[in-house]
């Protein structure tokens, strides 16, 4: 797998900062605008990682995670769903996301849950 990060976030701020926290560690960024775009996306081409939010348009967040799990395209792709609240956390881990981080995002964490949820990833895969 390559050193990509898909991006499905609606929200272009978002987008943009991700990006730009991503690519300074040599990241390279594929933003999609809905889950099914990022759905898509990762079945050509798999990326290190998806970061979706949990409000996306036609599919949300967690609907991309449990399609992404059970995909054999792209089932080995880390998947951290981005939420608001605890209870979309717990959401997240049912769907089947790897790991989940908490609106508002910092670089440093962001780029933590990224590691950790990778390497947790491929010592089961």
């Amino acid at each position: 797998m390559s050193k990509t990060i898909i991006i499905a976030d609606s929200d272009y701020y978002i987008c943009k900062l991700v990006s730009r926290f991503l690519a300074e560690e040599g990241y390279t960024i594929i933003t999609a605008s809905d889950g099914y775009e990022a759905l898509d996306t990762a079945r050509l081409t798999p990326p290190t990682a998806i970061l979706a939010d949990i409000l996306l348009p036609r599919l949300d967040g967690f609907a991309l995670c449990r399609l992404i799990k059970s995909d054999d395209a792209t089932k080995d792709v880390v998947a951290v769903v981005l939420c608001s609240t605890l209870a979309s956390e717990e959401r997240a881990l049912v769907a089947g996301a790897d790991a989940f981080m908490r609106k508002p995002l910092e670089k440093k964490r962001l780029l933590t849950t990224i590691d950790e949820a990778t390497i947790k990833r491929n010592a089961f895969a």
